[in-house]
C-alpha cells in the first residue's frame, strides 16, 4: 500500500525539523568564543615588520591625515585629485581647506561637518560639497578605532600640474 503525504503536512515536518536543528545550534556551542589578544611588545623589541604601504597617510593637520589616491590634468587646466582624509577616531580634525571646490562622500564612519556655521551629520555613503576656499571641520564620532571617519575628497583645482 502506497502512502501519499499531502503537501501541508510534508512542511510542517521540514519546518519542525529546521526548529529543532536550530534551537539545539550549530555545533552546540554555548555563548561567544573569546580569543586572547597577542602580547603586548617589549620596550627593547626590534623584530618590526619591514612592510610599508605604498601610499601611507601623511599627517595634514591636528587629528587629521591624508593621501592622495590619484592625480591628473583635467579639462582647461583644471587639475583634479582624489584625497582620502582620516579623522582620528573620537576627535575633531578643525580648519581643513581644499586646494579647490571639492565633492566630497564619507567612505566610513560616522561624524560631524561643520563648514561655517552650518553643521551636518555624516554616516558612511553621506556625500557634500564645498566651495573653493572654505574653511571647515570634520568630527568622528567614532570610538572604535578600526572604524574611522575617512572621507574621499575629489578636488578641482584650476591650473597647475599633475
Amino acid at each position: 500500500m502506497k502512502h501519499r503525504i499531502r503537501g501541508s503536512t510534508y512542511t510542517a515536518a521540514v519546518l519542525a525539523a529546521g526548529i529543532i536543528f536550530l534551537q539545539t545550534g550549530c555545533g552546540g556551542e554555548q555563548g561567544d568564543e573569546e580569543t586572547p589578544l597577542l602580547p603586548e611588545a617589549r620596550p627593547d623589541e626590534t623584530n618590526f615588520s619591514p612592510f610599508t604601504p605604498r601610499n601611507p597617510y601623511k599627517e595634514a593637520g591636528t587629528n587629521l591625515l591624508e593621501r592622495k589616491v590619484f592625480q591628473a590634468l583635467g579639462p582647461g587646466g583644471i587639475k583634479i585629485e582624489l584625497l582620502d582624509l582620516f579623522v582620528l577616531p573620537g576627535k575633531t580634525a578643525d580648519h581643513i581647506s581644499l586646494p579647490g571646490p571639492a565633492v566630497l562622500e564619507v567612505l566610513s564612519g560616522e561624524g560631524k561637518i561643520t563648514n561655517g556655521d552650518k553643521p551636518q551629520e555624516l554616516r558612511t555613503g553621506t556625500t557634500f560639497s564645498i566651495a573653493q576656499g572654505a574653511s571647515l571641520s570634520l568630527e568622528s564620532k567614532s570610538g572604535v578605532p578600526l572604524v574611522p571617519l575617512v572621507v574621499r575628497a575629489r578636488v578641482f583645482a584650476p591650473g597647475g600640474s599633475p
